[in-house]
């Protein structure tokens, strides 16, 4: 497994986990801000459109772009949404964070898979996206699980400062890559 393999692995599976916390609390979260189910499905809207257009837009800029650089801000961008659900009071503010989270979906989606294209070991294709499929549910199932623990014990204060923590680790683990990736460069 050579270690681009493994920064964004890690990238990954940290990501997956940290923005999968909220999961089962997403609607319960909609209507302590004073929304109903029509705001939530509204949200959902939001980020659905929003995040195809993006995603389309974004892959295409992404074939002139640094990949690495462009994952590493689709990172950045969850972990500023995370951080903002803090501040969030009010369903309409709620729209303006899908747009977030949309944008820095579609930074991960073409680029994050192309780069993974380009880093699985040839011979070992299977286990290794395998690995990166199998690894995301699992993180799914278990920040499922502790997310449910930390909003039971302490809130969702707590929850979205731990979402940011995470998405921050997941940001600087994958801004490894592109740092390896430029020092290559300027050695070549």
């Amino acid at each position: 497994m050579n270690n681009g393999y493994k920064i964004l692995l890690s990238a990954s599976i940290l990501a997956n986990f940290g923005d999968n916390l909220i999961g089962p609390f997403y609607a319960v979260f909609v209507e302590k801000i004073g929304g109903s189910i029509l705001d939530m499905g509204f949200t959902v809207t939001v980020f659905g459109i929003c995040t195809g257009i993006l995603m389309i837009i974004i892959g295409k800029l992404s074939d002139k772009l640094n990949k690495e650089l462009v994952t590493v801000f689709g990172y950045g961008f969850f972990a500023l949404g995370s951080l903002s659900y803090l501040i969030i009071s009010s369903p309409w503010q709620l729209f303006i964070l899908q747009v977030i989270f949309a944008i820095g979906t579609a930074c991960l989606s073409a680029p994050l898979i192309a780069l993974f294209a380009k880093y699985v070991q040839k011979e070992k294709e299977g286990e290794q996206w395998g690995l990166e499929s199998g690894g995301s549910f699992i993180a799914v199932g278990i920040a499922s699980f502790i997310g449910t623990l930390i909003v039971s014990q302490w809130g969702f204060e707590i929850l979205f400062f731990t979402m940011f923590v995470i998405q921050i680790s997941a940001t600087i683990v994958q801004s490894r890559l592109y740092l390896i990736k430029r020092k290559n460069q300027n050695i070549a």
